[in-house]
């Protein structure tokens, strides 16, 4: 049996986070049972842009704060970071909160430059990673997801959070080579075996920010900040994942990266086989996320591997001039290049060539792109 710890934490207060998440890793032994002492540890956070911690976007700074004392408790050998798409790390650090609390400790950040490939064996498409080697070469890494919901993804968490493992404008190519939503799963998942493969004799551990998820259009400016009061903890990430979406009473059949991760034997995501530690779903009740909108169930996945039905079928970006401030972050991020802007004027989509993967949106710093309305084929079939 997989285990989760299910925690209700309400507030992101040091001590009483610092008490919770103790309370949460007594399930598993404590942390001492994944790092030893002067083990090399890195903190993954979730970073994805250069957002106020306030907008429950990114990982939250008391949360990560909390994370790092009781890490360096055992050991103070410690790097942390991430990839955000678009912008610098240290900008994003200090825009998110997050870069007072890593002078404060002392820590080291990530130089995600420099390169490393890492390679799945057992892939279904793609073997080989280029991956930030500074995220690899250590004993241990403490992944900090967010609880969101993913126009692309329907939710992203602990598995999904590894992506940022790939360096900045190269995750765009990464949705170019998987460009419809089962392909991009699929990729997801090789990436996750790589890692597994590569911490084979190593440890991982997810610990996931529910305090305050987001919810409808995320993982970014698009959501809308909700109470969740939840910290969820466990060595499998598809176990976590797989509680996640439970505790917010969405559609597990939506959630296909974890769902294939579960069939190739990532982790465990049938709840049946995962032992939930702590609170209980129960405790829960009265969670309820708001889904991405028109979300699509395995159906409607499989048909938009036809690139030709996409325009017939699905809704597009829409930018929305009152809120654009001509930044160019959406045609920066815009894997096929489909859209563009000139100087002084607001960006343009080709919607020919858009393949929905919602990149403009996640890393809008004014929630300027929205979806079209569905066309009434799609709405029809779907």
């Amino acid at each position: 049996m997989s285990k989760v710890a299910l925690i209700k934490c309400e507030e992101y207060r040091l001590e009483y986070l610092k008490n919770k998440l103790t309370e949460g890793l007594s399930f598993f032994g404590g942390l001492k049972s994944f790092i030893k002492k002067d083990d090399r540890v890195f903190i993954k956070l979730n970073c994805v842009g250069p957002f106020e911690a306030e907008k429950a976007i990114t990982t939250h700074p008391i949360f990560a704060q909390a994370v790092i004392q009781l890490v360096k408790e055992i050991t103070t050998n410690i790097v942390i970071g991430d990839n955000p798409a678009t912008k610098d790390l240290l900008f994003t650090l200090k825009k998110n909160g997050l870069y007072d609390v890593i002078v404060e400790e002392n820590l080291k950040i990530i130089n995600g430059r420099e390169f490393t490939t890492i390679t799945n064996s057992k892939c279904r498409i793609y073997s080989d990673f280029q991956v930030s080697k500074a995220m690899v070469d250590v004993d241990v890494m403490i992944n900090l997801p967010k609880l969101k919901t993913h126009s692309l993804t329907y939710m992203t968490g602990a598995e999904k959070n590894l992506f940022g493992f790939i360096f900045g404008l190269n995750k765009a190519g990464w949705h170019v080579k998987a460009s419809n939503p089962l392909e991009f799963g699929e990729a997801i998942n090789d990436l996750y075996g790589a890692i597994l493969d590569a911490y084979k004799d190593k440890k991982i551990l997810h610990i996931m920010d529910g305090i305050v998820g987001l919810e409808g259009e995320g993982p970014s400016s698009g959501g809308i900040p909700k109470q969740a009061n939840a910290i969820l903890i466990s060595p499998d990430g598809i176990s976590l994942d797989r509680v996640a979406v439970e505790l917010v009473h969405l559609d597990v059949n939506k959630l296909f990266i974890n769902n294939i991760g579960g069939a190739r034997g990532y982790g465990e995501n049938n709840l049946e086989k995962i032992t939930i530690l702590g609170n209980q779903l129960a405790d829960f009740q009265d969670v309820h996320f708001l889904p991405p909108k028109n979300s699509l169930g395995n159906l409607g996945l499989k048909i938009l591997r036809i690139k030709a039905v996409r325009n017939l079928l699905l809704e597009h970006p829409v930018i929305k001039h009152s809120e654009c401030i001509k930044c160019g972050e959406c045609v920066k991020i815009c894997p096929p290049k489909a859209m563009t802007i000139k100087p002084g004027q607001f960006p343009k989509l080709d919607k020919s060539h858009c393949i929905r993967c919602w990149c403009c949106s996640e890393v809008c710093p004014k929630n300027a792109i929205k979806k079209s309305k569905r066309p009434i084929a799609g709405k029809i079939i779907f």
